[in-house]
């Protein structure tokens, strides 16, 4: 069976730290077929992971992080026109946004009281906009919060697996006690510009921020044109992908399989470590782009 990875970050994220070069070199080593790669918000890694493929692969695709009212949705494009200004224009805006988002972030944390300051995450940083794990790794290592009773969990306890990933779970998702909502383009209309670019819409990890009885959520993006369900994600234990992969059945959407692979940040992730990662569901994906 040929083996495939549909979601995969690179340095090109903010909050992934490998090459383009050397996630097709480990995609080359562990034997898989296939990728897509699929940085956040930007498509910059797309050609240089292109001229390095051989004979890997390689599907141009980005993750999208949307808005759908109060809740946040991650958006795969793939096969899109990676290449198109649309892009960069739906996405005006986000980095101010974001620049914001840090700083309330930091805030946040320092009322409830952490040693924490945003000069110490920007001097450990090397990009502008620090995003929540970084601030997690910055935070985790400052001495003065090792003894901090409440953080225990992520130095040896059942979070300290993915204590930065664990440790923006807790935080800064949607919900969560320092969370700072942030800008994002409109979901449905991330999915109209994915389609109106060539390219197959799907929704990311659906689990991390839905529940597979929000069938009214699936019916709206359908509208819009999602064709595809991340069913096989690490967001997911198996019970859950068994729910989202009736959902996918009864919406007649594809069932996607992706490790969101982002390096350090989620040690635990394993490129190419998801269930079900097969060949056919890129011969699917193609037959969708031929159709739209």
């Amino acid at each position: 069976m040929k083996k495939v990875d549909l979601h995969i970050h690179t340095s090109h994220s903010d909050d992934a730290d490998l090459s383009p070069k050397e996630i097709v070199e480990m995609a080359k080593e562990k034997g898989l077929s296939a990728i897509a790669i699929t940085d956040h918000n930007v498509t910059s890694a797309v050609d240089e992971a292109l001229a390095v493929a051989g004979e890997l692969e390689v599907i141009p695709g980005v993750e999208f992080d949307t808005n759908y009212g109060d809740n946040t949705l991650h958006i795969l494009g793939y096969y899109l026109d990676w290449k198109s200004p649309k892009i960069d224009e739906m996405l005006d805006g986000m980095e101010k946004a974001k620049k914001e988002q840090f700083y309330g972030r930091i805030e946040k944390l320092q009322e409830l009281g952490y040693s924490i300051t945003a000069n110490e995450v920007l001097e450990k940083s090397d990009v502008s906009i620090p995003l929540g794990g970084f601030i997690a790794e910055v935070l985790l290592a400052k001495e003065e919060n090792k003894e901090d009773q409440r953080l225990q969990t992520y130095y040896s306890g059942e979070k300290s697996d993915q204590p930065y990933f664990n440790f923006y779970l807790d935080f800064f998702k949607p919900g969560a006690i320092a969370e700072i909502p942030c800008w994002k383009p409109d979901a449905k209309g991330t999915i109209e510009l994915i389609r109106e670019l060539g390219g197959v819409a799907v929704l990311a990890h659906p689990g991390s921020t839905l529940d597979p009885l929000d069938e009214e959520v699936i019916d709206d993006l359908m509208e819009a044109g999602l064709e595809g369900l991340e069913v096989y994600s690490t967001y997911h234990n198996k019970k859950e992908m068994e729910e989202w992969l009736r959902v996918a059945q009864k919406k007649e959407l594809l069932a996607t399989a992706g490790s969101d692979f982002h390096g350090h940040l989620k040690p635990k992730i394993d490129l190419g470590g998801v269930p079900e990662n097969d060949y056919t569901i890129i011969e699917k994906l193609k037959e969708l782009r031929s159709e739209g």
